[in-house]
């Protein structure tokens, strides 16, 4: 009875779900049957030749089904605005979202490298007709202090008599500096592979912090192809 009170009330560190940086996924998942509340919220700014702007949110929970494999159930929501156009507010898309971890979490067993695969799909309210899916393959490097994450993500967009896709490939490195106090850099871009979509790419430093459940990351993109800059913070609350 007592072990069971001092988990109840004592803080635990947040390792769930957590990633160090602000556009890249990580390589951690939710134990089983752990909960965390998840929250994303990023900045497009002056994207493309219309100088478009965009913020949006994301929002939802993340279950722990085994130790290698965590459910989330997203919410999206974006705001717009472009040259000549009215600016706009929708509650974007919904839909569930997978992330199944290829080796062991366990700080006793986990590799060095540890690789995560992930896949979505999502249905587009706006766009009664348009299913997005998305797939995508995360490879972490720890060696002490230092974690590498190449991010290799891919979106399709399927509509009747039409298709989208794109490629969103990614790579960052995060060092912790005192606790739980990270800072580094990551590289960041949406590549269209179709003349229906356009493309951006940012570069900019990160910075992470876990205190006991509770997680904050985020990266500043400064914009080296079609787009201004790129803010994006994502924050994590485990049970």
């Amino acid at each position: 009875m007592l072990a069971l009170v001092v988990a109840c009330v004592v803080p635990r560190t947040a390792t769930a779900g957590r990633t160090f940086y602000g556009w890249l996924y990580g390589p951690e998942v939710m134990p089983e049957r752990g909960v965390e509340l998840q929250t994303w919220v990023a900045e497009e700014n002056d994207k493309y030749g219309t100088h478009g702007k965009e913020s949006s949110i994301w929002w939802g929970p993340l279950v722990g089904v085994s130790d290698q494999l965590e459910l989330s159930l997203p919410l999206e929501a974006v705001w717009a605005v472009a040259d000549g156009a009215a600016p706009s507010f929708t509650f974007k898309r919904f839909g569930i979202e997978a992330h199944y971890r290829l080796v062991s979490q366990d700080p006793v067993e986990a590799p060095a490298l540890a690789p995560l695969v992930r896949v979505a799909i999502k249905r587009d309210v706006t766009q009664r007709n348009d299913v997005r899916v998305e797939a995508g393959l995360v490879t972490a490097y720890e060696a002490g202090s230092v974690q590498v994450v190449a991010d290799l993500g891919f979106v399709g967009e399927l509509v009747p008599n039409r298709v989208h896709t794109e490629v969103h490939p990614a790579l960052g490195v995060s060092v912790r500096v005192d606790g739980e106090l990270r800072l580094g850099a990551e590289a960041y871009s949406e590549l269209s592979l179709d003349s229906r979509g356009e493309s951006w790419a940012v570069v900019g430093p990160n910075l992470s912090w876990t205190h006991g459940r509770f997680w904050v990351s985020g990266a500043f993109g400064v914009g080296v192809y079609h787009v201004g800059n790129a803010p994006r913070v994502v924050w994590g609350i485990a049970f």
